[in-house]
């Protein structure tokens, strides 16, 4: 019986996997950074909701790539030794 594990994916699926974690964690603070801008934009504030924009957004991002790269092959090693 072949194991899940000792296949591997070629190189350049594994390089498109996070090419696309680092792009959703880019866009999501810049998203809310533009945001933040909107709002300082409209309340007429410093660019105080910018900066607070560009933190959640960049935490958010990071938070999704933490969990795509840590946390699920973690708990789909640990699923696949409970099916042994």
């Amino acid at each position: 019986m072949t194991d899940k594990r000792d296949r591997k994916r070629p190189p350049l699926a594994e390089g498109a996997e996070f090419l696309g974690h680092g792009l959703a964690w880019a866009l999501s603070t810049l998203l809310f950074l533009l945001l933040g801008r909107f709002v300082d934009g409209w309340l007429g504030t410093t660019p105080i909701f910018t900066i607070i924009g560009a933190f959640i957004g960049a935490g958010a991002g990071f938070y999704s790539m933490y969990y795509n790269i840590v946390v699920k092959p973690r708990e789909r090693d640990s699923r696949d030794e409970d099916e042994e």
